[in-house]
C-alpha cells in the first residue's frame, strides 16, 4: 500500500478516476435521437407509465415488459389499439385487475442468469421467434441485462424502450465504461429514435454538461430504417409529457450537441 492509499484509509476515502470531458461529450452524443422513416407515437398513460415509440408496429408479435409496477396502460394499449399481447415480469405484487386480458406476468426479477426470483433476459426472450418491443425499467439492472443478452435475442427486438438510471456515475471512469459498452453494442444494432429527461432526475454538472439521472430512451433496429438521413430528431417531441406533473419540465442540455 503505497502513502496516497493510506492516507486515503485513515480518513475512510476512496477515489476512483474521473472521466473526461471528451469522453463525456462523445458518450452523451451516442444518446441522440435520429430522425427515421417513422413518425413517433405516444403509448400509455398521461405523464410517468406513458412512452414515445416509433409507428412500426405491423406484424410485432409480441411486447416484453420488465418492471411494471401498477402503469399498464402501454400494454393495455398494445393489445387493445394493435392486437399485441404482453410477457410482464415485476418482482413486486400487480393487481391481476391491472394486466391485459391476454398478457402474462410472472413474479420474476429480469437478470443474467435463472435462479430464485431472478430470471434470465435469455431464458425470457429465447422461445420467441418473430419480432418484438422490449421496453424495461428495472431500476439499474438495466446495464446487466443488456450486456448479457445474446446477439440472436437482440436480433428479436425491433423497438427497445428503455428507462436508463444512475447517470450521475458516469463522472466515475468506472461506470463511464461500462455504460459506454452497453450502448456501444446496442448502437451497432438499433438507431437511437427518441429521448426525454424523466424530471423526476436530479442534474449533476459532468464533464461541463448538465446529465440527468435518469432518461427515457427508444431505439428501433436499423433493418427498419431504409433511409437514414444522419439528421438528429427534433427535441421535445410535440408528444412529450412531464414524467411528474407537479415538477418542472427538464430539457436536453444544448451542449450535447455542439460541443
Amino acid at each position: 500500500m503505497n502513502l496516497k492509499e493510506k492516507f486515503f484509509d485513515i480518513f475512510d476515502l476512496y477515489v476512483e478516476k474521473k472521466t473526461s470531458k471528451k469522453n463525456i461529450s462523445n458518450l452523451l452524443k451516442m444518446l441522440l435521437p435520429y430522425k427515421t422513416d417513422f413518425e413517433l407515437i405516444r403509448l400509455g398513460d398521461d405523464n410517468d407509465g406513458g412512452y414515445l415509440i416509433p409507428d412500426d408496429l405491423t406484424n410485432i408479435t409480441k411486447n416484453y415488459s420488465a418492471g411494471i409496477g401498477n402503469l399498464t396502460k402501454f400494454e393495455l394499449d398494445l393489445e387493445k389499439l394493435y392486437s399485441i399481447s404482453s410477457k410482464m415480469v415485476d418482482l413486486n405484487d400487480v393487481d391481476p385487475k391491472l394486466l391485459p386480458k391476454k398478457s402474462e406476468f410472472r413474479k420474476k426479477k429480469i437478470g443474467i442468469s435463472s435462479f430464485g426470483e431472478n430470471l434470465s433476459i435469455n431464458d425470457w426472450l429465447k422461445s420467441e421467434k418473430g419480432e418484438i418491443i422490449l421496453k424495461m425499467d428495472i431500476e439499474g439492472d438495466e446495464y446487466p441485462a443488456l450486456s448479457a443478452i445474446t446477439d440472436e435475442n437482440l436480433n428479436k427486438i425491433r423497438i427497445l424502450v428503455l428507462e436508463i438510471h444512475d447517470l450521475r456515475h458516469l463522472r466515475n471512469y468506472s461506470f463511464y465504461k461500462i455504460f459506454k459498452q452497453v450502448f456501444s453494442r446496442l448502437n451497432n444494432f438499433f438507431y437511437v429514435c427518441h429521448l426525454h429527461i424523466n424530471n423526476v432526475s436530479s442534474i449533476k454538472k459532468i464533464g461541463g454538461y448538465d446529465i440527468p439521472d435518469m432518461l427515457e430512451i427508444t431505439l428501433i433496429h436499423k433493418s427498419r430504417v431504409k433511409k437514414f438521413s444522419n439528421e438528429f430528431a427534433i427535441l421535445p417531441n410535440k408528444l412529450d409529457q412531464r414524467t411528474i406533473n407537479n415538477k418542472k419540465e427538464i430539457f436536453i442540455d444544448k451542449k450535447w450537441y455542439i460541443d
